[in-house]
């Protein structure tokens, strides 16, 4: 079969590319910036580095310190458990802490950063502490009738008030037996969020007529 002769004059033309240019070609592309990776400027490297190296020893230190402590604790069988137990036990003395101290922050500056406003009508806070203890709410009655107990102390001049002064302070200042128990049984309801209970009412009213009276007599 004759092919036509178009055909068998015509030579395929195909562009043989030169394996130099296309490599150095690739080359430049892979070198442009899209390519590259892109470092940020770190001002801070060496400052941070330096930081580090200061910080280390210290940070070592309370590692090893940390492995001695807790290493044996971690080794009893659930270890684990019994460290998670401690921490959330450690947790929870310190919350009930700073709660205390932000109580007893509060009933200090309610009353001008005293202890107790010198300037009230003890007859006035019994009053009220008689309709706390009706409505019951007794833990306001054993903090009114301390209040009511102090201020009488100072009209009498058995105590000396000032801005510092603590009720276990007053307390040393009476030095009355009955007086410090007063005195625990107010801290532990007022600050230490103790319920009051009916004998801190009963113990309250006769208390304090007890270390009044006693002053009297003497």
């Amino acid at each position: 079969m004759n092919r036509p002769p178009s055909a068998l004059g015509r030579e395929p033309s195909m562009a043989v590319a030169d394996p130099g240019a296309a490599r150095q070609r690739a080359e430049e592309i892979l070198g442009g910036d899209k390519f590259q990776e892109q470092r940020l400027p770190r001002p801070f490297k060496g400052l941070l580095e330096w930081l580090a190296d200061l910080v280390r020893p210290v940070t070592d230190a309370v590692g090893r310190w940390l492995s001695r402590v807790f290493g044996p604790i971690l080794d009893l069988p659930g270890g684990r458990f019994i460290l998670l137990f401690l921490v959330l036990a450690a947790s929870s003395g310190l919350i009930w802490w700073l709660a205390s101290r932000r109580s007893r922050s509060a009933v200090a500056s309610g009353t001008g950063h005293h202890l107790v406003d010198a300037s009230a009508d003890p007859a006035e806070l019994e009053r009220r502490a008689d309709l706390a203890e009706r409505d019951g709410d007794m833990a306001t009655a054993v903090r009114l009738r301390f209040e009511a107990g102090l201020i009488r102390l100072v009209r009498s001049d058995r105590l000396d008030l000032r801005i510092d002064t603590t009720a276990e302070a007053a307390a040393r200042q009476v030095a009355d037996p009955t007086m410090d128990r007063l005195t625990i049984d107010f801290e532990e309801v007022t600050y230490g969020g103790r319920p009051a209970r009916a004998d801190d009412l009963e113990r309250a009213r006769s208390g304090w007529r007890e270390v009044l009276a006693s002053g009297r007599r003497s």
